[in-house]
């Protein structure tokens, strides 16, 4: 059993999260962040306007908690795999299963969010929220390399392969796939994640 640190969960109230998940259902019809005015997240919500800005100040910041929860939720999700048995392989091919069933991330919502948000707006919301992206990361950094580690012990990862490679084929499979998905789901067709584990078990495997 690999020990994880602990971390303090991102706390919000059911009317926050109501207004993500609202976010989220706008996204994933492919509406446009730019389109997406303040009202509509509310309806898509179930609450009124005057509420959701008792919460937030604007639809950015509604913007920027939704990914930092969504992101949130996916970590909490991968330190609670590392309390057991660590198989790099079974825990890709679920974490892939419920990326693909948007069990886990609302894939689709996120990708048409974040390709949709300016240049300019995306460095205000990542100087704003720098401390919080930062923990995420440095979270996720702790999740690879204790995943890696055990990739290597289980026999599923070459020995010689270092942990800035095995990111790399990871982040980049992942990025990869999350633009096909984008493609996909603006033609109506299916992505296909399991590509996602072959293509990473190819790379890394001894």
């Amino acid at each position: 059993m690999v020990s994880r640190m602990k971390y303090e969960p991102l706390r919000y109230s059911p009317k926050e999260v109501a207004a993500f998940d609202g976010l989220f259902r706008l996204a994933a019809t492919g509406k446009q962040f730019s389109n997406i005015k303040v009202q509509d997240i509310a309806t898509a919500a179930g609450i009124g306007k005057g509420t959701l800005y008792e919460y937030f100040s604007s639809k950015e910041e509604i913007l920027a908690c939704a990914v930092l929860y969504a992101l949130d939720r996916a970590l909490s999700w991968l330190e609670d795999q590392l309390q057991g048995e660590i198989s790099l392989y079974r825990t890709l091919e679920t974490f892939l299963d419920m990326l693909e069933k948007e069990q886990l991330l609302p894939v689709t919502a996120l990708t048409v969010l974040i390709s949709s948000v300016s240049g300019q707006q995306k460095q205000e919301l990542k100087q704003q929220y720098q401390n919080r992206m930062q923990e995420i990361f440095r979270r996720m950094q702790l999740c690879e390399k204790q995943f890696f580690e055990a990739g290597r012990r289980n026999g599923e990862i070459d020995p010689a392969l270092d942990d800035s490679f095995c990111e790399y084929v990871i982040v980049s499979s992942l990025f990869g796939m999350a633009g096909r998905n984008l493609c996909a789901h603006q033609q109506g067709r299916k992505t296909e994640w399991k590509l996602v584990q072959q293509m990473v078990f190819r790379a890394l495997r001894p």
